[in-house]
């Protein structure tokens, strides 16, 4: 339907205003995933901070993806100030090389890599919780910009700001298109955004419960298993908060921040660190199916999410609920979804 082309489809060359957001907490967003999601008329990221330790591997998983799908595909670039310019300048090299069809950054300013990133000729996307963060990757020449609210899982943003409020205001701030994620996982949430003034919709949580998703199966029970309310907002006290759904090991950091604050909490990551190596890349809780002691960063919409499905199907469902919620607007009609 003509209400399902945006300039995000337009910029990607999808089907679907869908987006499937790169995560990066352990093996998430991997070429199964990101040519499911292609192949389904969206478009999927997978996140080359998985591969921090050997970029050879992304290379890999890059090539895999090409093997699966002929629909576009990205790669987001997690820009942590904790790795080194090479390691950067290595990432791009390879989506340079094999001429990946779209790139999504996150986590920090872009400025020191817009050069770079514009000189390959292909859509860039850039992610943010702020809007003043946004409003900046739109000066500086990002193609569009995601914008995600406090309901997400994983690194939601420091200012707990709800998704309902940072979408419309990003949209009216700049003039790139924008898609807005936290808390969407069905056809409503897609016809919401539109309805916002967004040019996709934007799912990470979504799409780990799909039969496509690496992640261990135990994670995949727990998410649907898990209600809204069952999700924590955890390290706030230094500034980097993260949602995941309840577990021990979620409740003892909160304790932790409640009683020790950052002083406390810094301690135990740093034991944490020495204990049990935890590092940028590779397995997490994610793919062990520690869900008990793990840290599993999945929004609080895990809590509308009953089954785990093909991708092909969540987005068939998706687009076809968002047609039906759409022309019942349109016709005035009040209903029961």
């Amino acid at each position: 339907m003509s209400f399902f082309k945006t300039r995000i489809t337009e910029l990607f060359g999808i089907e679907y205003p869908i987006i499937q957001g790169g995560m990066a907490a352990g093996l998430i967003s991997t070429s199964e995933l990101a040519a499911a999601v292609g192949n389904a008329g969206g478009i999927g990221f997978m996140c080359a901070i998985q591969w921090a330790d050997d970029l050879g591997k992304m290379e890999d998983e890059i090539k895999k993806t090409k093997d699966l799908t002929d629909k576009p595909f990205g790669v987001n670039v997690t820009l942590f100030t904790e790795l080194d310019q090479a390691w950067f300048e290595r990432a791009f090299d390879l989506i340079e090389k094999h001429k990946v069809p779209a790139i999504e950054t996150s986590a920090r300013s872009p400025e020191k890599w817009v050069k770079r990133i514009k000189d390959m000729g292909v859509p860039w996307i850039h992610k943010v919780a702020r809007i003043k963060d946004g409003v900046k990757a739109a000066k500086l020449g990002a193609d569009g910009i995601t914008i995600i609210g406090s309901e997400e899982g994983g690194h939601p943003g420091a200012e707990r700001s709800a998704t309902s409020v940072v979408g419309p205001l990003m949209v009216d701030m700049v003039d790139v298109p924008v898609a807005i994620g936290g808390g969407f996982c069905d056809g409503r949430g897609l016809a919401a955004v539109l309805a916002m003034g967004g040019e996709a919709v934007y799912m990470g949580t979504r799409f780990c419960a799909s039969d496509e998703c690496i992640i261990h199966p135990k994670v995949k029970q727990k998410m649907i298993e898990t209600n809204y309310n069952e999700t924590d907002y955890i390290l706030m006290s230094i500034g980097d908060p993260v949602r995941a759904i309840r577990t021990e090991r979620t409740q003892k950091i909160l304790e932790i921040e409640q009683n020790e604050g950052a002083a406390g909490i810094i301690q135990y990551l740093q034991k944490l660190h020495e204990e049990e190596g935890l590092s940028f890349s590779g397995p997490t809780a994610m793919n062990t199916g520690d869900t008990v002691q793990g840290i599993l960063p999945l929004g609080m919409v895990s809590g509308r999410i009953n089954k785990i499905e093909p991708v092909k199907k969540i987005v068939d469902d998706i687009v076809a609920e968002a047609e039906t919620v759409i022309n019942k607007l349109s016709a005035r009609k009040y209903w029961k979804a």
